[in-house]
């Protein structure tokens, strides 16, 4: 894409990632592609001012408006960011004039838990030779993609071209690192990605609730077990295995090793287990239910 083909961005349901995607767009890291505007569309006034107030530096390049103007969004789009919960998809596609807004357009769906096929019968809708033409991209950000260190899987429709899968790769890299990987494992690869840090967000809470249960204030140590897990965490894509490092840290007759053996008669690992096997087939089961 040269600076003479810079597209316009439509971002619909602009939400907490969506304006984390929009900031990376707008302010991108490197230089390898970049847009010329974007709309963004959300649900209330107090969201539109939201949004305004998050991208204002960039008002000359941005227009907000509200869902009731979404198919006038997509129209003036090139590439079209689909950031609206899945359940009111829906909603969202049966409004007039959307679907034939949309038809064309790349569109890149963060939609939770809705595959490319998904997203294909919802711009379709009863027109199935539009089918195979359809130029979509399939993503799951996380949460760190507000601080631009999330991690993003993407994954392609049949049909998407070169070209738009390394606009939607940029695109993605400006909030952090983005991998693309085959659709047949995206829904346990995305849950792992989107749900881990929540699962370990727990994990963290319980350990600072043992020290509030000792005596010492939550904000006292808070910082010194987050970066302590960080650090840790950092040593694995080093190269050390998590098992191993595990016996490392677990010294014969140590701490360690008695806060595992109880972690190990609670269960907790099958639990981490169980929680994520659980997300994976909520999230295979989303694109189905309508």
């Amino acid at each position: 894409m040269t600076p003479s083909t810079k597209p316009t961005v439509a971002v619909i349901g602009c939400g907490t990632l969506g304006t984390a995607i929009a900031t990376g767009m707008l302010e991108p890291k490197d230089s390898g592609f970049g847009i010329k505007h974007l709309i963004a569309t959300v649900g209330t006034q107090p969201s539109k001012q939201r949004v305004e107030g998050a991208l204002g530096a960039h008002a000359s390049r941005l227009t907000v408006l509200t869902q009731e103007e979404n198919v006038r969004a997509v129209q003036e789009a090139d590439i079209v960011l689909l950031s609206v919960k899945p359940f009111k998809r829906a909603t969202v596609f049966d409004a007039p004039g959307f679907r034939e807004a949309i038809r064309g357009k790349f569109v890149l769906s963060i939609m939770a838990g809705i595959t490319t096929k998904e997203v294909g019968r919802l711009v379709s809708g009863d027109d199935a030779s539009s089918e195979g033409q359809l130029q979509a991209v399939r993503a799951m950000p996380n949460m760190a993609a507000r601080i631009r260190e999330a991690v993003t899987l993407y994954a392609p429709s049949a049909g998407t071209s070169r070209e738009n899968v390394e606009i939607a790769s940029w695109i993605l890299s400006q909030v952090g690192e983005a991998h693309q990987i085959p659709e047949g494992s995206f829904d346990i690869c995305a849950v792992l990605v989107g749900c881990a840090g929540s699962l370990l967000l727990l994990a963290i809470d319980g350990l600072l609730d043992a020290a509030v249960a000792e005596g010492v204030r939550r904000p006292e140590v808070q910082n010194l077990v987050v970066n302590s897990a960080i650090g840790m965490m950092k040593l694995v894509p080093a190269g050390d295995h998590p098992s191993v490092l595990r016996e490392k840290i677990a010294s014969p007759g140590g701490c360690s090793i008695r806060a595992l053996l109880e972690l190990e008669r609670l269960g907790v690992r099958s639990a981490f287990t169980s929680a994520i096997m659980a997300a994976a087939e909520k999230s295979k089961a989303m694109s189905s239910s309508r």
